[in-house]
């Protein structure tokens, strides 16, 4: 619970994840998704992790709904900490119809030590090719 409530303060923060996912998780069509009930949010958490340190720019369907990517996903590894990060997705996975297991600061750790220095986007295709959604 402490680390969920952790994560709802970073999530509202001004200029995080509430600016373009809103208040209610709906995201701003055309440009920002919803994370509202999402597998890009409740399944794969090291898919999860990438999108947030590093950022996701190209096209991508979320719930049937496409999205064109030209807003790339802001990455926030050079700004959150290992544990804020963990906090946000565990409060983000656990929010908005999302059910799913909390992330450890230690998740986040072994995903920044194996891409040491990366500092571009993910595209949609190579994440999903390491990291496909369940059929």
């Amino acid at each position: 619970k402490k680390q969920y409530l952790a994560g709802q303060e970073i999530y509202f923060r001004e200029g995080l994840c509430v600016t373009c996912h809103q208040p209610n998780g709906k995201g701003l069509d055309p440009a920002f998704p919803s994370i509202e009930k999402s597998p890009w949010v409740t399944e794969d958490p090291d898919r999860l992790i990438k999108i947030t340190l590093y950022g996701l720019m190209g096209p991508l369907e979320v719930n049937g709904k496409k999205y064109d990517g030209l807003v790339p996903m802001t990455p926030f590894g050079g700004m959150l900490k290992d544990p804020e990060i963990a906090a946000v997705l565990t409060f983000v996975r656990n929010s908005f119809g999302n059910k799913a297991d909390p992330i450890q600061p230690e998740q986040v750790k072994k995903i920044r030590d194996a891409n040491p220095g990366r500092m571009m986007f993910y595209n949609t295709e190579e994440l999903l090719k390491e990291h496909p959604f369940k059929k």
